[in-house]
């Protein structure tokens, strides 16, 4: 789910900035720091919008800058277990899918598909009974059932900070119809 929270840290401004726009200096400055950082109970950290309040600045002996704390709002997003979501299939694999839940992925094993017995046919999953198709790009609900703890090494092997695992396995989830109809997972 999505959030705007407000987070307060400490930012510095150059002497050749001083008679600049501090807030929008400060804003880049969060921005560089936090964007694309998950962090616990906020969540993996989109936009910083605003800065909304400034402290008096304060100078430290033999630095030229000026520090300052201030308040700021960022948009977060922050999955949680048990939440409904939607996305689009990304990719699918022998072994299941990934879905795209908005900023981040999540992954659908081939035994959380349905009841059904599921197989992977020339990149589609297809179930045998029901004959429900699951392709890349088609929109799909899912329920989230695992998050992972946040990895910090994990960016420098590749991977993604978190780690979604997702069911379809429910009445109403499933695949998504483009007329609007639902066609469940597991009929």
């Amino acid at each position: 789910m999505f959030y705007i929270t407000e987070m307060s840290d400490v930012g510095f401004i150059k002497p050749a900035d001083i008679t600049g726009d501090i807030k929008s200096i400060l804003r880049e400055q969060f921005g560089s720091k936090y964007i694309g950082r998950y962090l616990r109970d906020v969540g993996l950290v989109l936009d910083v919008l605003e800065v909304t309040e400034l402290s008096h600045g304060k100078s430290i002996i033999g630095s030229p800058n000026i520090y300052v704390r201030a308040k700021f709002k960022v948009l977060t997003y922050l999955p949680l277990k048990d939440e409904i979501v939607e996305g689009e299939v990304e990719n699918i694999v022998d072994y299941g899918m990934f879905v795209s839940i908005g900023p981040i992925s999540g992954f659908v094993h081939i035994s959380q598909l349905g009841d059904d017995v599921f197989i992977h046919r020339a990149g589609v999953l297809q179930s045998k009974k029901a004959k429900i198709t699951f392709r890349k790009g088609d929109r799909v609900r899912a329920r989230i059932t695992t998050v992972s703890k946040p990895s910090p090494a994990a960016l420098l092997r590749g991977e993604p900070i978190v780690r979604v695992s997702l069911t379809m396995r429910q009445p109403k989830l499933g695949k998504i119809e483009e007329k609007g109809k639902e066609k469940e997972s597991h009929e």
